[in-house]
Order: structure tokens, then sequence, then C-alpha cells
């Protein structure tokens, strides 16, 4: 009896340190503030919470590369850390490579699906085009989401767009003879 009552105190700091079965994290607050980049479309739903978070992590790409065209095509879900009831939100893409003043190259409305007005999670697309994202080297951009143009940020994230692979000579290999 005397063993009991000593452990009732470590039971019950492990039963409130214990989540609760039904306070699993919600999509919205594993990411907010986030903005989840992907080549791949999103699925139209998900079976659970656990595996919208799974999925998420899983696709969530930092890294494109333009195609042959000079384009790729960018899916992406912001988070927000409350409902915003709005018509439309904005897109900014700031340059951030060299570590100077960010200066926004890019920008567009997003406007959410009547359904989607008061939500948390915003699913939207762009197209990266080679004339707005340099890709003769490696550059680092910052994507940012606000309410109105001069906004505060609610939801950003940090990419890079990697340099063009070298052009094979056309000519074939290049040989060298030694006399």
């Amino acid at each position: 009896m005397i063993r009991i009552a000593r452990l009732a105190p470590l039971f019950c700091a492990l039963f409130l340190m214990a989540p609760a079965a039904g306070h699993a994290k919600k999509p919205a607050d594993q990411f907010k503030g986030q903005i989840i980049l992907s080549e791949k479309p999103f699925p139209a739903s998900f079976r659970s919470d656990a595996t919208f978070i799974s999925h998420m992590k899983k696709v969530n790409t930092k890294s494109f590369r333009l195609g042959e065209e000079g384009k790729v095509d960018v899916e992406f879900m912001a988070f927000f850390a409350r409902p915003y009831k709005v018509t439309e939100f904005t897109a900014k893409v700031y340059e951030i490579t060299d570590g100077v003043r960010p200066q926004v190259i890019y920008s567009f409305p997003i406007n959410p699906n009547p359904g989607q007005g008061g939500q948390r999670i915003l699913a939207s697309y762009t197209t990266l085009r080679r004339d707005t994202f340099d890709d003769e080297r490696d550059r680092k951009y910052r994507m940012v989401i606000s309410v109105g143009y001069q906004g505060r940020a609610i939801a950003k994230t940090d990419f890079v767009i990697k340099a063009r692979p070298m052009e094979k000579a056309a000519a074939g290999p290049s040989v060298v003879e030694f006399k």
C-alpha cells in the first residue's frame, strides 16, 4: 500500500503530460505562418489530419529548376495563424540572394474560392518563368502572402531557383592530342 502511495504522483505527472487523443494537432496549427511549395498538385482531400501533415512534410519543396521551356508550375498551400475573411490576398516574391535589401520582383493576387473564405488554409498555384526568375546561377527567393498589397505578412517561405545545367558541347567530346 505504501508503494502505491509513493508512485501516485509519478502516474499523475505522466497523465498530465501525455497529449489527449482528442487534441491531435491540426494542419493549420502545425504549419501556421508557413507556405508549403510543391511541383505536384495537392490531393483534394485527406483521410485524416495526420495524413495531411505527413503529406505536406513529404512534398515541401525548397528548390526548383526551370524546365527546358523556361518555366516551372508551382502549387502552394499557405497556413494562417487565424482565419481571414477577405476576397483577395497578395503574394509577393522577393529576391534575397545577396543579403541586400529584399526587392519585390514578382507579385500576384490570389482570390480564394467562395468556399475558402474564412479558412486558415489557402491553396493556389503560380508559374515561375525565366523572364522573371534568373537561373544563370543559384538564387534565393522569399514568397510572402499578405492581406492587401501593403499588408503585414501572414505566411512565408524561402526557396531557391537552381542554375541551368551546363549545355553539352554540340561538337561532341573534346579531344586533345599530344605529340
